[in-house]
């Protein structure tokens, strides 16, 4: 699924804070040459970077601008009382994604986190299905929708819609016997 890597992309390119953890030397990944690095160094480097980095024990994350269960809960909220789609980032998706991904492993250790992430999961089907909505009636209206409006889908969402109504479409135009050629 395109939108869906779409967004996984803009969540992994996106900037955190990191922490060297102990020194490391010029490395280079994905074209790009990062360090050396000193330990206590306070950096900037891509998301998948970090993550490589914090892997091989090297540094800790700092600014990880993930998705709690506040922001969850924030966004089903504002999203259940609009008429409107409400502004979401590109990566919300892969974010709220990852954040249950964590959970998933905390529960491991914590049996207790499970309670959470059962709340976090109903908070996302929740938004989710009125987003859903949402756009299925912005599929029925046919027309293009306003930049504005388009400006508030992720990428995953912006598919969603396509589909949707290229499916329409195609299903007016059989009912109405026009040749879809």
């Amino acid at each position: 699924m395109k939108a869906s890597l779409s967004g996984e992309l803009a969540y992994d390119m996106e900037k955190v804070r990191v922490k060297v953890l102990k020194n490391t030397p010029e490395i280079k990944a994905g074209g790009e040459v990062i360090g050396p690095l000193f330990k206590d160094q306070e950096v900037e480097v891509e998301r998948w970077i970090a993550r490589i980095l914090k892997e091989e024990g090297y540094v800790e994350i700092l600014d990880d601008r993930s998705i709690d269960l506040t922001t969850l809960s924030k966004i089903a909220w504002r999203e259940n009382r609009s008429s409107q789609l409400t502004p979401l980032e590109p990566s919300f998706y892969a974010k709220a994604r990852a954040y249950l991904k964590s959970l998933s492993e905390k529960a491991k250790e914590k049996p207790e986190v499970l309670g959470e992430k059962k709340i976090a999961e109903s908070r996302l089907i929740d938004i989710i299905n009125c987003r859903v909505q949402k756009i299925v009636s912005l599929a029925l209206a046919g027309a293009q929708p306003p930049r504005d409006v388009l400006n508030n889908l992720t990428p995953e969402e912006k598919m969603l819609l396509d589909e949707l109504s290229s499916i329409i479409s195609r299903w007016k135009q059989e009912v109405r016997g026009e040749d879809i050629g």
